[in-house]
């Protein structure tokens, strides 16, 4: 299109109807044994021709408006290289095809149809190519044309006939509107239908010519949202919703524009929405019913999680935000007995509903009564193995029992692969209580976990997590990840535990940049637990 102008795609357009009136004018020669094909390929002929006049019409006013010579060649012999590229690439090219494909009426137009079809695209391609509005606007007058001739070669198949009378034509396009399901009127200025297809008059009585728009409907006196005379007002598509004997229509109202350009009337298209209303109503009510549910779980769900505490042996504060209104990380904090905490963090598969379902089966699974992390686990692993939940599902759970009295923790892992870190505010580095095994499935018939141990001291602080806290992404789609959290708890590790799980919070948001409205938005679950040994 670089270099193009207005004047040069007319030239095309001139140039691709002469090439098809030449084309059908070859086929109306050729054809000597047969009067009704001559006939269809001279009115073909005809068309293009017309259809050329057109373009070399839209040429001369161009011209005109550039004020140029009035002399100006309207079409060289001579077609510019670029131009003649263009009507190569459109030029009927297998000069055989009626003679030897199309024998029927039908058949002859239709290939002249298809024809048209590839004239559109062509048109369309330039257009999308086009950079200056003056060049757009005079491809969608050519568009334009060529989609008129689109609608009489159309006709001319649906009356079986190349000469088609005014009346021909309106019947044809009254047809169509007849054919639709919705309701189509037009409504001139002063609120007179002035037409009505078939399904319209069929529902509301045949007698809706030349009455107002509001009395066919019920009405005494126009609605005081009517979107007709809005349409008018904006120039533009107005919706609405209306009443009408007993159901729900949707109604668009466009304005129709006489050739000047000034809107004389306004036509509608009226749908009946009546059962998709009240089927969305239906939705909505299913809808609020499961939120409903959903509030009552996600407070059932938030009443299991422990109470946060802090005596003279431990103080435990936690953070929990899941993604959907229930969650799928469960945790808990207990007293074994005065001198052993129990403690463990775990994170099912999949988020919602199902999920939140496999926590409750966690606290009800758990015996709260042994020492042993591993046997805890291994046990655990089996009751799962019997319930024969899907291999799709799984938990990963780590699993932890402290001696507050000997300051010392004991614990077992279960495929949790966000390992808790342990600091204190008088060591430089923090460290991780490493340890291996498979999730809770039914991957395998029996496994086994083994405990591990290790010291603490008083002052040590134990962090759990799922990973959704180190998957938290950015805009750039980078991770929180291991080291920023490391970093995070370096900084804050002189914090008190219960500023800590909001400061944790607080830096997660300003790494995904996340805005006041979506304080609340992770994408996974995110839950952090706190402990500190005294």
């Amino acid at each position: 299109m670089k270099g193009l102008n207005e004047l040069d795609i007319l030239k095309v357009a001139i140039a691709i109807e002469e090439e098809g009136a030449q084309f059908y004018g070859e086929m109306y020669e050729k054809e000597d044994n047969n009067t009704e094909k001559k006939h269809i390929f001279y009115s073909l002929m005809q068309e293009e021709k017309n259809h050329a006049a057109i373009f070399q019409n839209l040429y001369k006013e161009a011209v005109l408006k550039r004020e140029k010579e009035a002399n100006h060649t309207l079409f060289q012999e001579h077609v510019p290289e670029l131009v003649q590229t263009f009507v190569d690439y459109f030029a009927f090219s297998e000069k055989n095809t009626f003679s030897e494909k199309s024998q029927s009426f039908k058949d002859i137009i239709n290939e002249a149809v298809d024809q048209e079809y590839r004239s559109l695209e062509f048109y369309f391609k330039l257009m999308q190519c086009a950079k200056t509005q003056e060049i757009k606007d005079m491809l969608h007058t050519i568009i334009r044309e060529e989609e008129q001739h689109v609608v009489k070669l159309k006709e001319m198949i649906y009356f079986k006939k190349t000469n088609i009378s005014i009346e021909e034509h309106i019947h044809f396009v009254e047809n169509m509107l007849d054919s639709m399901k919705d309701w189509v009127r037009v409504i001139d200025l002063e609120d007179n239908i002035i037409y009505a297809n078939r399904p319209m008059k069929e529902a509301l009585g045949y007698y809706v010519i030349g009455r107002k728009c509001f009395e066919v409907i019920g009405r005494s006196e126009p609605c005081d949202n009517c979107v007709s005379r809005q349409c008018v007002d904006e120039y533009g598509a107005v919706h609405k919703e209306e009443q009408i004997n007993g159901g729900v229509y949707s109604v668009m109202s466009s304005p129709l524009r006489a050739l000047n350009g000034e809107v004389d009337a306004v036509i509608e298209v009226l749908r009946d929405v009546t059962e998709a209303k009240t089927m969305e109503a239906e939705i909505k009510a299913r809808n609020d019913k499961l939120n409903h549910d959903l509030q009552i779980a996600r407070k059932m769900q938030y009443s299991l999680l422990p109470k946060t505490f802090n005596n003279d042996k431990a103080a435990l504060a936690y953070a929990y935000i899941p993604s959907e209104m229930i969650g799928g990380d469960f945790f808990d904090a207990f007293y074994i007995d005065p001198s052993h905490i129990g403690i463990y963090i775990a994170d099912v598969s999949g988020h919602g509903v199902p999920a939140s379902m496999l926590t409750m089966f966690l606290r009800q699974s758990i015996n709260k009564d042994e020492l042993s992390p591993a046997q805890v686990l291994k046990k655990l692993y089996r009751k799962y193995s019997d319930t024969h939940f899907g291999e799709e599902i799984y938990i990963t759970m780590f699993y932890a029992v402290i001696d507050v009295e000997n300051h010392r923790i004991t614990y077992a892992n279960a495929g949790h692969h966000t390992i808790p870190m342990v600091f204190n505010q008088d060591n430089e580095e923090a460290t991780y209580l490493n340890a291996s095994g498979i999730p809770i499935s039914n991957w395998m018939q029996e496994t086994e976990y083994e405990n591990n141990v290790r010291a603490l001291k008083a002052g040590d602080r134990l962090l759990f997590l799922t990973d959704g806290v180190t998957e938290v992404s950015n805009v750039s789609g980078e991770q929180y990840g291991d080291e920023r959290l490391k970093d995070f708890v370096l900084r804050n590790k002189e914090k008190p535990i219960k500023d800590l799980k909001d400061l944790l919070l607080k830096d997660l948001r300003v790494f995904q940049e996340a805005s006041e409205s979506k304080q609340d938005a992770f994408a996974d679950d995110v839950t952090a637990l706190f402990l500190e040994i005294k």
